[in-house]
Parts: structure tokens; sequence; C-alpha cells
């Protein structure tokens, strides 16, 4: 059996792309955001490629992958990518987690790289993603069924 990638894309690579990440691979919310590898880790999500973040129950590679407003423009043009470069779409599979309030966490996550800032945005980050973890579980309840 062939082993695959799966690469999360989100508006930020350090927020529900990890959150979706550990839903899929564990089947369970995080009880506690801020304690997923990666988590609001600017340094890293600035090296721009994507983070490897853990392997499922069968050894595929879960990735999450920050590409800013024009989500799904991203997922279409890596999976074009992936067509070109002869590989099987099997091979990387590509998923864009949306969620409402994409632009209001984008915006605080671009504000949050001033480090004097970053105090205050992550606390506001986490309470948005409180609100969309009904959503964000939906999307990846569709990619495990």
């Amino acid at each position: 059996m062939n082993n695959k990638n799966l690469l999360f894309l989100g508006t930020t690579g350090i927020y529900h792309t990890l959150i979706a990440a550990h839903l899929y691979v564990n089947k369970a919310f995080p009880a506690d955001f801020t304690n997923l590898k990666y988590w609001g880790d600017l340094s890293k999500e600035n090296w721009g490629y994507p983070l490897f973040l853990d392997q499922d129950e069968h050894s595929n590679k879960i990735y999450s992958l920050g590409v800013g407003l024009n989500l799904q423009m991203s997922a279409n043009s890596i999976q074009q990518l992936v067509r070109i470069l002869g590989c099987s779409e099997q091979d990387l599979i590509v998923k864009p987690i949306f969620i409402k309030r994409e632009r209001l966490l984008y915006f605080f996550h671009r504000i949050s790289r001033f480090k004097l800032l970053k105090f205050f945005t992550l606390p506001i980050i986490i309470y948005l993603l409180r609100f969309e973890t009904t959503y964000i579980n939906q999307q990846v309840a569709k990619i495990i069924n």
C-alpha cells in the first residue's frame, strides 16, 4: 500500500489547520489548542513550506500550510502542480480548511507578527476559533469518510 501525504491548507498554517490535523489523526478535539505542535509559531510558518505534523494510523504523512486569503486558488494551484509533475492525486491530497471568520483570523495573525501585540492577539485567536470548532469538525469528518 502506498503511503499518501495529506496537506491541510488554511489562511494560516499554525491555527485552524492544526486543529483539523489533530482531529484527523486523533479523532478528538484537543483540550488546549496551545499544546498543539507549531501552535502560533510564526517563525516556523515564515519558513514558507508545509509543516510536518504527524502520521495517521496508515502511516500517511500529515502536513499544514498557510497560504493567505486566496485559499481555494492555492489549493487548485497545488493540485494542478501535482498533475503537471506526473504524480498521482493520491500522492498528495490537498484539503483546504475554511472557517467563517477567515479574514478576522488572518488580520489578527498578521498583527501578531509584532511581538508586543502577539501577547494580546493569541487569546483573541483562540476565542475566535472556539466558535469554529463545529465547522472544522464537519470538514474533517468529510475527509475521514
